[in-house]
């Protein structure tokens, strides 16, 4: 029987070698109880049905379905879905704008110390979001998307104009104006409407 202070895990990836690497590694932690290891998105929603765990480590890529369509299903569990951290090799988009998603709490890559993915789980578990080192550092052009930013940005997914956003959001259009400037240079795209696109690929309303 686990005791309460245990952190209840499920991790998901359809690479073998290193899911089976991640368990001997958290194994090692006192603190942590991997409850279930899974290979699949759909496998991952299973497991996190049946056994409750406080954290989800979900790799973004896998074949039957991604980690944000898992993560969009797990919406309708409410306050007792995990808290999610997303594992992945890639630093780059559309990835980063994941990191924007209220539903995802943290984003670790793959190439990172493990002390750092204990430390994720630790924030996450603790209630706070943390973006990998090799995520938030090199600048802004590397950072998610700010609340602000994303109310923006679905502004612009419902067809509005900077005025429209400025009255909606009660800021002046030359606020937005910036929001916006802020948005295609983290996102490195050319205008809004390719942002938009790259919201809602990552399944963001």
């Amino acid at each position: 029987m686990d005791t309460p202070s245990l952190i209840r895990v499920v991790i998901a990836d359809d690479h073998r070698m290193f899911l089976d690497g991640l368990q001997r590694l958290l194994e090692g932690q006192p603190e942590v109880c991997i409850v279930a290891l899974v290979e699949s998105g759909g496998l991952a929603i299973e497991a996190v049905e049946q056994e409750q765990p406080d954290i989800l480590l979900l790799d973004i890529d896998m074949p039957d379905m991604n980690a944000f369509a898992v993560a969009n299903r797990l919406k309708r569990l409410g306050e007792s879905a995990p808290r999610i951290i997303l594992l992945t090799m890639h630093n780059e988009l559309p990835y980063i704008i994941a990191a924007s998603r209220p539903d995802i709490h943290g984003f670790v890559l793959k190439d990172a110390a493990f002390d750092e993915l204990i430390e994720a789980i630790h924030k996450v578990h603790g209630g706070e979001r943390y973006m990998g080192h090799g995520v938030s550092e090199g600048g802004g052009s590397k950072a998610p998307l700010t609340a602000r930013e994303m109310d923006v940005l679905r502004c612009a997914a419902h067809g509005m104009t900077a005025a429209e956003t400025s009255d909606d959001l009660k800021i002046s259009v030359k606020t937005v104006e910036t929001h916006r400037s802020h948005i295609l240079r983290k996102l490195k795209v050319p205008n809004i409407t390719t942002a938009v696109h790259l919201m809602h690929q990552q399944g963001i309303q």
